[in-house]
């Protein structure tokens, strides 16, 4: 009896152990911080994928902050579990409410360039998940109230969790 459970409980993990991943251009959702980003990830031969992001983040009577970016991983292997080098860009903007700051501010815009690495764990053939650390250089804007330090560099690190359907 107990071979007979440990069989049931053993073969999806099998299964899994199998996964061949399948990407092609995927949807996915980020986690970093406070910020939901979509990511659409399109593979790019073998090993490349070319990632373009979006987020945005509302606040009545405080403002929008709207954020693209744009990034390239380069995986080591392209297997179950899928560890990659990346470079990202992205660019900032804060556009704030007139009714916290006045009329008169002006959108604050912020440059980001930084390095990542990750890996990406193919659950299925076209589903994942992954986890990527982050080295960002930005450089605020002179309105900029993002990291404290506006038109001025700011190094950091960061943390990035996503779930990825390829299509």
């Amino acid at each position: 009896m107990r071979a007979l459970v440990l069989a049931l409980l053993l073969t999806p993990l099998a299964s899994l152990a199998q996964t061949t991943p399948d990407p092609g251009t995927g949807l996915s959702a980020s986690v970093q911080g406070g910020q939901f980003d979509i990511l659409v990830p399109v593979w790019s031969g073998e090993r490349l994928a070319i990632v373009p992001s979006i987020g945005l983040n509302f606040g009545q009577d405080v403002g929008t902050d709207v954020r693209g970016g744009l990034a390239a991983r380069f995986y080591q292997r392209r297997s179950q579990i899928a560890p990659y080098f990346g470079l990202r860009t992205a660019v900032l903007f804060f556009i704030p409410a007139d009714s916290e700051f006045g009329p008169d501010r002006d959108t604050a815009v912020d440059f980001l360039v930084g390095a990542a690495y990750g890996a990406e764990a193919f659950l299925l053939p076209k589903l994942s998940l992954g986890v990527e650390a982050q080295l960002n250089l930005t450089v605020s804007g002179e309105e900029s109230a993002r990291f404290g330090n506006p038109g001025n560099l700011n190094v950091n690190t960061a943390a990035a969790v996503f779930a990825t359907v390829y299509f």
